[in-house]
């Protein structure tokens, strides 16, 4: 299904903008958890042993956030408005 309405590009744009907000939000806080966590038992949790959910999905929510920022930034770039022949 294609969008052709830019009007609804810029909704889109700005919905996936909006989420990716919150997932850094998510992301930022997921990352205070995991660096706690190091904290407490940094020798189990890192290079030694790879690293623990907490750690992986702070990174996964931070990639997220980029991806539907960066979508986001993409639906709401100008475009060059075509214009019919004749």
């Amino acid at each position: 299904m294609r969008i052709q309405d830019f009007h609804e590009h810029q909704v889109l744009g700005a919905a996936l903008i909006v989420l990716g907000l919150s997932l850094g939000g998510a992301a930022a806080a997921a990352g205070l958890l995991a660096n706690e966590h190091m904290a407490l038992i940094g020798p189990m949790c890192g290079p030694t042993f790879g690293h623990c959910v907490r750690c992986v999905a702070a990174v996964a929510l931070l990639v997220a956030a980029l991806g539907a920022s960066g979508a986001g930034a993409w639906l709401l770039k100008p475009r060059p408005v075509l214009q019919r022949a004749g």
